[in-house]
């Protein structure tokens, strides 16, 4: 056999053998996401769905990485692949729903959760989604806000985003005892969460807490929230 012909066999058999499977490529991209790497995520689902073009988990999970990169529109396709494939996959929906919020397709989002929440009613994300879509609105829904978001927490007490998100509801209800409550609560769960002190500052601060609330602006400043900075500057001593 000619030397070429070897060559060309080797290399062949070479790209077979460290060919991933889709599943390895999922698994691989989900540690691309842990990492926050949404690119590379990204290109190894598209890889992996190449290979496995009706696998919803996929579909799902590159929408989400899409979404979590800034690509909403784009990864609203993905979403829309799933509910084409399966009608009754309740987290498609829930996904969606975020998309529509930013949009500002408020009508949209509620619809897409309450779908969600018919096909499974113990889905937390779309009862946060559905929170997030009344508070949003350009007349704030706070009321219907908290009761989305009081469904999430009863379901998973441990659910950062939705104690976050019904704190700031009762910030705007100006219950602002209550919406340091549920910031703590997040902030034990994560200590790292940024918002939370940002938010739990500004309702010291209103009710006369200056100092607790500089401390708190300060670490949501050092955790990466901008805003920190602006009250830090006007409201604190240097």
């Amino acid at each position: 056999m000619p030397k070429k012909i070897l060559i060309a066999a080797f290399i062949a058999i070479s790209q077979f053998a460290n060919a991933q499977t889709p599943k390895e490529l999922y698994a691989q991209a989900l540690g691309k996401m842990d990492d926050k790497e949404f690119k590379e995520a990204i290109e190894l689902l598209s890889q992996a769905i190449t290979e496995d073009k009706t696998n919803t988990d996929y579909l799902l999970k590159r929408g989400e990485a899409k979404y979590l990169s800034g690509k909403g529109i784009l990864a609203i396709q993905d979403f829309n692949k799933v509910v084409q494939i399966d009608s009754e996959n309740s987290m498609a929906y829930a996904f969606r729903s975020a998309i529509y919020v930013e949009m500002k397709d408020y009508k949209g989002a509620i619809e897409d959760c309450k779908k969600a929440l018919e096909l499974d009613p113990k889905n937390e994300l779309a009862y946060v989604r559905m929170g997030d879509a009344y508070f949003s609105m350009e007349t704030a829904d706070y009321i219907e806000a908290m009761k989305a978001y009081n469904y999430a927490i009863n379901l998973n007490e441990k659910n950062k985003t939705a104690l976050h998100n019904r704190g700031v509801a009762k910030k705007e209800l100006k219950d602002y005892h209550g919406a340091i409550d549920d910031f703590n609560k997040a902030i034990i769960i994560d200590a790292e969460y940024a918002s939370a002190y940002m938010n739990r500052g500004i309702c010291k601060s209103l009710l006369g807490d200056t100092p607790g609330a500089c401390i708190d602006w300060y670490l949501a400043g050092e955790m990466g929230e901008s805003e920190a900075q602006e009250y830090i500057a006007s409201r604190c001593n240097q």
